[in-house]
């Protein structure tokens, strides 16, 4: 688990069987979206990765967090990948959906329903 100290966001990356798990606690803002990138990059290594950002634990999320979602989806796409998000009703699915960026994305209310 990684922390960033005083931006107030806390990363975790687990496997889960062929997928991988990026849980986002806190908030995402232009403080700290580089540390959120390298993250999220990392996970999607893969030569086929498959993804699901965990955004429950998330209580902010500004444009520049929206955008790094929405790049590293269309990178997974081009590499034959696949990212969903697990965004309960709330701040951060509110702001996908005010975007107009939740149709790009499978969103689950669960990380159980997204893994099964």
């Amino acid at each position: 688990m990684r922390s960033t100290g005083v931006d107030f966001l806390r990363m975790t990356r687990r496997q889960h069987g062929d997928l991988v798990v990026v849980s986002l606690t806190g908030e995402v803002d232009v403080d700290n979206v580089s540390q959120v990138r390298q993250c999220l990059d990392e996970a999607a290594s893969a030569p086929r990765p498959r993804l699901v950002v965990d955004l429950t634990g998330l209580t902010f999320i500004d444009t520049t967090g929206l955008g790094v979602l929405v790049r590293l989806l269309a990178t997974l796409r081009e590499r034959n990948g696949t990212m969903a998000l697990v965004a309960p009703d709330g701040q951060v699915l509110r702001r996908l959906r005010r975007t107009n960026l939740a149709a790009l994305f499978p969103i689950y209310d669960t990380l159980s329903q997204a893994l099964a």
